[in-house]
């Protein structure tokens, strides 16, 4: 599965795609079936790439597979399911399939069958077909939960549905044939096939056909591959209107990508308010990121009345789904004294600039009940705080030097000459 690369703007709000692809896992050690095969081939292609600093959740897959599979590493399972860790809670569908099958089979991890039927039900709520299957199979066989065939029968259904070979087979096996994929399933695979082989030109008719007929994942992905010029110029705007008429269908992560474009004015005019509002809708159907988008907006003031408890409270909902963001923030605005950072990288260098911030005062920082209406406004207020942090440390730094001046004339520090500490700042 591709991600966003990690070009500033798109780093900003994760910029997220539509299409599950998939990683099936069968039966120890690894069977590497075509989807697997296909995720191996590219990230044995971007391994050296990555190194160990992947920048977003399929390069931090890419890692944790690296390990597993010894790509330019030594093979370690246990750094495996690190990775792969990480990627899952950043809500990777084929990521959380691969975990769950180490942990159902104990591979670099305790053998916990329950957990990793946790994590084959977030991938199949995804829509990953191998985290369908790998559900079906777990009720088919009692692992990790009550044996029962009409649930395994069902999650069987809906990954055969999207074309998942092995539970065709299964399927046939409890005695019911597969059901036929809808054609949109099927156009929409044969796209992500193009994609996955890069040919993102060839994908783009594809999903855009499907786009153009009101498919959501179709709309979403065709957005997506306007935002970073996948097989076409790279358009903020087209991007932006196939996000809407996505999102308008309750697509959550088009709705996701909506509140980006409107926080960062990317393809739309900026509008706050309507950022957040897009979160929220996405965050009412309980994506974890669309809950992670209203914590930041009550973190920052993103067109809400700024306020720390509100973010802990959205926070805490988005890690309770694996957010692994949301979990550092939850844990870290909950502790006294801690600063509520910033909202990006520009904000950090505007204020920080690279230099020791010593003004204890910066740490308390915090626009409480503000609701920044716009990105001008909030530059406003980043300018005064840095204007304040600058004048508070030349005064302390004259303060200090003033000090051992007059310590230096009662003939205290033993210096032949005393430096003039020049006029109070």
């Amino acid at each position: 599965m591709s991600q966003p690369r990690s070009d500033v703007r798109v780093w900003r709000w994760r910029i997220a795609i539509a299409m599950a692809v998939s990683g099936l896992l069968l039966a120890a050690p690894f069977p590497v079936g075509a989807d697997l095969e296909a995720d191996f081939n590219r990230c044995r292609a971007d391994i050296l790439r990555i190194g160990d600093n992947p920048g977003n959740a399929w390069e931090t897959y890419c890692l944790g597979l690296s390990y597993q599979f010894a790509l330019n590493r030594k093979r370690d399972s246990a750094r495996a399911i690190e990775w792969l860790t990480r990627a899952a809670r950043q809500d990777f569908a084929p990521a959380q399939t691969v975990l769950g099958y180490m942990i159902e089979n104990g591979i670099g991890a305790a053998h916990d069958p329950a957990a990793a039927v946790e994590w084959y039900r977030r991938a199949a709520k995804a829509g990953d077909p191998d985290g369908l299957f790998n559900l079906g199979r777990a009720y088919e066989n009692g692992i990790g939960l009550s044996r029962d065939l009409a649930q395994a029968r069902s999650f069987y259904e809906r990954a055969a549905a999207l074309g998942q070979r092995d539970a065709q087979q299964s399927l046939a096996a409890l005695g019911r044939p597969a059901p036929a994929p809808s054609a949109e399933q099927t156009e929409f695979a044969r796209g992500s096939a193009l994609y996955k082989a890069r040919d993102y030109a060839a994908a783009l008719r594809v999903f855009q056909a499907l786009a153009e007929r009101g498919y959501a994942p179709a709309q979403l992905q065709t957005g997506s591959q306007y935002a970073r010029g996948e097989g076409v110029t790279r358009n903020a705007t087209v991007a932006a209107k196939w996000y809407r008429k996505s999102a308008d269908q309750d697509y959550a992560i088009a709705q996701n990508n909506l509140s980006g474009a409107y926080e960062y004015g990317e393809g739309v005019s900026e509008d706050w308010a309507e950022a957040f509002r897009w979160a929220q809708r996405s965050a009412g159907q309980g994506n974890a990121q669309g809950l992670f988008l209203v914590g930041r907006a009550y973190q920052f003031g993103i067109g809400v009345p700024q306020s720390r408890g509100e973010a802990i409270k959205w926070f805490d909902r988005a890690a309770a789904k694996g957010h692994d963001q949301a979990d550092y923030w939850v844990n870290t605005l909950r502790g006294r004294g801690n600063f509520i950072g910033f909202r990006d990288e520009d904000e950090q260098t505007f204020v920080i600039g690279g230099k020791l911030r010593t003004d204890t005062q910066l740490v308390w920082a915090e626009p409480r009940g503000v609701r920044f209406r716009s990105s001008a406004e909030r530059w406003q207020y980043l300018r005064d705080l840095r204007g304040t942090t600058d004048r508070n440390e030349a005064w302390a730094i004259w303060s200090r030097t003033s000090e051992r001046y007059a310590a230096c004339k009662r003939g205290e520090t033993g210096d032949a000459y005393c430096a003039e500490p020049g006029p109070e700042p």
